[in-house]
This record gives C-alpha cells, sequence and structure tokens, in this order.
C-alpha cells in the first residue's frame, strides 16, 4: 500500500458520508460531556499533595511573601499570582469551610483552563488539517486517563498547557502562512515564541518543549525553498526573543526584590541537580494510552510521507514532529518523569492521533454505502479508544478526598491561623504558617536538604526557637531519623499516632 493512499482525500468527506455537521456536533458534545462530568470531581476527588503545596505558596503570596527568597519554592512562579485573587473571596485561614471551597475553585480554574486548551487544540488542529480533525484531537485529548487526572487538578501544568498549545498553534500557523509571498508572518512567531515563554513562567518543565522548537525552525530555516533564508532566520530569531521576554520580565520583577539570584537558583540551576526517584510513569502512559499511541504512529508516518512526496513542504509537520521527538526524548532522560509531565506531550500525540484514525476510517469505510460486516469491524477496533477513558473515569470517581478532609478540619479545629503546623508531605498545614522553611519534606526534598540546614532546624526545635503548635508525623517525617522522633516522642504526645500536639508540660512552658 502506498503511503500517499492514506493521505486526507483519502478520507471520506462529510458530503460523502451524508453527516459531516451530525458529526461535528457529535464529537462536539462528546467533548462537552467529558469535561462535564468532571464537575462532581472538583469537590470529591483525592487531593494530590502538590496541590497543597501549590495552595499554600500561592496563600503565602497573597500574604505579601515572596517565593524563594521568604519561603522555599522551585516552581516558576505564574501559577501563583493566577490563584493569588481567589483568596479574595473565601476565608481560608479561619475557616475550614473557606479553605474548603478555595480548593473547590482552584479545580475549577484548572477545569475552565482545560477547557480553554481543548479549544486552543481544536483550532490549530483545524488549521493544520480540517474541522473533523480538530474536533477529534480534542476528543482525544479530553478522554486521555493522563490528562484527566493531572488538569483536575491544582497545578501550574494546567495553565503552562493553555500557553504551550496556544504557542505552537501560532507557530503552525507563521509556517503555514510563509509559504506565500509577502504574507506578515513575524506576528506569528513573535506570539508563538511569547506562547512558550509564558508557559516556561508557569513550569520550567515546558524547557523540554524548546529543543524540538529550535530544531524545527533550524531545519525550515535552512531547507525552506519559500522566502528568503535571511526572512527566516529573522523569525526564528523573533521567537527566541519571544520565548525570552517573559522570563526576563519575570526575573526583573524578582531582582527588584532583591530574589533575582534566588530565582535563578531555585527553578534552573537546583532542578538541574534535584535528586529525582524512578515513577514508572511511562508504564502507566502506555497502558493508559496506547491506542492513542499507535494511531500517533501511523498520524507521524502520514505525515512524513506528506512531506517528502508532496511538492509543496508542509514544514509546520516538521515542527510538531520535532517537538514531538524531543519531548518523548526529554521524559526518557528524565528518571522520574511524573504523571504532569506528559500534559505537554499529549496534544501531539492526540493531534496526529486524530489524523491516523480519520484515515483508517475512510480506508475502512470508503465512499458509498458501507457494508454492515465493515462497519461493525470498525466499531469494534474503537472500543479501546472509550474503554480506557471510562475505567479512568470511573477510578477518579472512586478516589474520594473524605479522609483528608477529616484530617484537615482537624487542624482548623485545633490551631489558630497564627500557629506553626508541620507535616512531611500531607499538605495539613496548606493554610497555616509552616514550622520549616520547606512546606514538602518526600524524599526527593530530604535527598537535596542540605545536612547543615537540617542540623540548624534540628536544634531550633530542640531549644524551642521553633515550637510547632501540631505535627502530623507522616511517613516522611519518620523518615526525618531518630533525632527528630526523640524530639517529637520527649515533647508531643498523640492520640491517633498521626496528630501530635505539646504535651502539657510543653504547653505550660509556653
Amino acid at each position: 500500500m502506498q503511503l500517499d493512499q492514506l493521505d486526507h482525500d483519502q478520507r471520506p468527506s462529510a458530503d460523502d458520508q451524508g453527516g459531516g455537521a451530525p458529526t461535528l456536533k457529535l464529537l462536539a458534545y462528546a467533548i462537552a460531556g467529558l469535561l462535564l462530568a468532571r464537575l462532581p470531581l472538583l469537590s470529591r476527588c483525592a487531593f494530590d499533595p502538590d496541590e497543597l503545596e501549590h495552595a499554600h505558596a500561592a496563600w503565602l503570596m497573597s500574604r505579601g511573601m515572596l517565593p524563594y527568597r521568604d519561603f522555599f519554592e522551585h516552581h516558576t512562579p505564574w501559577y501563583y499570582y493566577l490563584l493569588r485573587p481567589l483568596f479574595r473571596f473565601f476565608d481560608v485561614d479561619g475557616s475550614f469551610e473557606g479553605g474548603r471551597l478555595f480548593l473547590v475553585a482552584g479545580r475549577g480554574l484548572s477545569l475552565v483552563l482545560t477547557a480553554v486548551a481543548i479549544v486552543l487544540l481544536v483550532r490549530a488542529a483545524s488549521r493544520w488539517a480540517d474541522r473533523r480533525v480538530g474536533l477529534l484531537a480534542g476528543l482525544l485529548l479530553v478522554a486521555q486517563p493522563i490528562f484527566l487526572q493531572k488538569t483536575l487538578e491544582m497545578r501550574p501544568d494546567v495553565p503552562a498547557v493553555v500557553f504551550f498549545i496556544a504557542g505552537l498553534g501560532l507557530l503552525v500557523r507563521g509556517l503555514r502562512v510563509s509559504r506565500a509571498p509577502n504574507a506578515p508572518v513575524l506576528r506569528f512567531f513573535f506570539g508563538g515564541g511569547l506562547g512558550l515563554g509564558a508557559a516556561v513562567m508557569c513550569t520550567q518543565k515546558m524547557l523540554f518543549v524548546l529543543p524540538g522548537v529550535l530544531a524545527g525552525l533550524a531545519l525550515w530555516s535552512l531547507f525552506a525553498t519559500t522566502g528568503s533564508v535571511g526572512a527566516r532566520l529573522r523569525a526564528s530569531v523573533v521567537v527566541l526573543l519571544g520565548v525570552a521576554l517573559p522570563g526576563i520580565g519575570t526575573w526583573a520583577v524578582f531582582a527588584a526584590y532583591g530574589a533575582g539570584g534566588a530565582f535563578i537558583t531555585n527553578n534552573f540551576l537546583l532542578n538541574a541537580r534535584w535528586k529525582h526517584t524512578p515513577t514508572h510513569q511511562f508504564v502507566r502512559l502506555l497502558t493508559g494510552s496506547w491506542p492513542v499511541l499507535a494511531l500517533a504512529v501511523l498520524g507521524a508516518w502520514r505525515a512524513l510521507a506528506r512531506f517528502f512526496q508532496s511538492a509543496e513542504r508542509r514544514w509546520e509537520d516538521v515542527l510538531l514532529l520535532a517537538v514531538m521527538g524531543g519531548l518523548f526524548a526529554g521524559v526518557a532522560v528524565v528518571p522520574s518523569a511524573h504523571r504532569q509531565y506528559y500534559l505537554m506531550l499529549l496534544p501531539i500525540v492526540c493531534l496526529y492521533a486524530a489524523d491516523g484514525l480519520w484515515a483508517l476510517a475512510g480506508r475502512a469505510l470508503g465512499r458509498g454505502p458501507v457494508p454492515p460486516a465493515r462497519a461493525a469491524a470498525l466499531a469494534l477496533g474503537l472500543v479501546p479508544l472509550a474503554l480506557l477513558p471510562a475505567l479512568a473515569l470511573g477510578g477518579a470517581y472512586r478516589s474520594e478526598n473524605g479522609v483528608q478532609l477529616a484530617r484537615l478540619r482537624h487542624v482548623y479545629d485545633s490551631t489558630r491561623p497564627t500557629d506553626l503546623v508541620m507535616d512531611g508531605w500531607q499538605g495539613m498545614g496548606v493554610f497555616r504558617p509552616h514550622a520549616f522553611r520547606y512546606f514538602f519534606l518526600h524524599e526527593e526534598t530530604r535527598a537535596m536538604l542540605p545536612p547543615a540546614e537540617w542540623d540548624a532546624y534540628l536544634a531550633a526545635l530542640e531549644s524551642g526557637e521553633t515550637r510547632p503548635s501540631l505535627i502530623a508525623l507522616d511517613d516522611n517525617l519518620r523518615a526525618l531519623g531518630p533525632r527528630f522522633l526523640t524530639f517529637v516522642g520527649d515533647h508531643y504526645v498523640s492520640r491517633d499516632g498521626f496528630f501530635y500536639t505539646p504535651s502539657p508540660l510543653l504547653a505550660a512552658g509556653r
């Protein structure tokens, strides 16, 4: 079979199938339905500890503190600025219900941003191919288990994906427009660069996008035949300028407040030497999204065929394939690529998967009347595309946060807004001052903690200079060692083996 037999003109058109508008509506309704199905999960799904970390950082900023300088963070800050206005509407310090509603509202913001990301992908894929590919790409993306789980949560990766898709869509549009003579392309390249730079300022993981972008633009600049090499190089430089501006501007603001060096150290230098632990999330990606990954291989194969067999080169495919390949290589390099790392990879995967699926549908159905056996075989082959997302959605409904909320209520009932609360990685002190510079003390943080800094903190605990009003003694705190556990045993008491309060003698001496 020739590669070009699966090109766009081989798919049945909407008119041929006699149901173009109904098909588009069905796809749009399916996307809306999957988004609406998340609404009950906003308040009931279990909280990832990362969500409480990000809520705590935004809360500290709302109280006038500056990340990196006044408290530890190692994520770029735009998401915290995005969350900060929400604190005007909720009494998170004094009311458990206010804190709970803030967390639900933060997840609601993630849902809105997810819908924006889907709309942007549909628009970009529609320009890249056609409306059906765009809507199908959006449906495949919103249905992926990793995308479902991680875009439901409060995390900076969600706005980063919005900026990433917007930036990549503008670059694709710029490459398409550049094939026309005297087209105003620089604005698209500059806007695309700004989008990617903004994504990096939400989470530095988006830096993994840049090698693929640079490789794709370099190939286009050197080997494209439309326009001059100088014009293409200028467009590439404009992209780099757009990428750099959000970072430079953000750094300048922090530098003005004496945190410019800490901004660079915490966000980039520290993360470059972060002690990772294996997560095996790539295996979970394969088991949860293998049908879409297989279709994406077909879509990418067709894109390469189009590029080498067509008289008019589609350099936007070179860019997308370079970015996708670079991201696969990037998550392979990071030994502990957590699930959210794959959010930036999935939009391109779903775009090519949608194109591959329409090609298969065109090959299977052909034109004119469709034999029932062939239609049944195609429907049977699509079952994994629906079954795996349904299982993921069901799993999300079974993951409840009742225990977490009960513990959080206990924190409100037993502490005042100014009391110090300490835990390892449960996030129980999300709206309380933390007893240590590091809000989370999981395995990766403990590996990076300078021994002298931890020794100084233990000395402050032992001397009474630092006095937590409540300790949530989880496994991460227990892993701090016998010196810390001895201190807790000598000065704190517990009724449940998890929450520890000062012993009567210690409380009397406060």
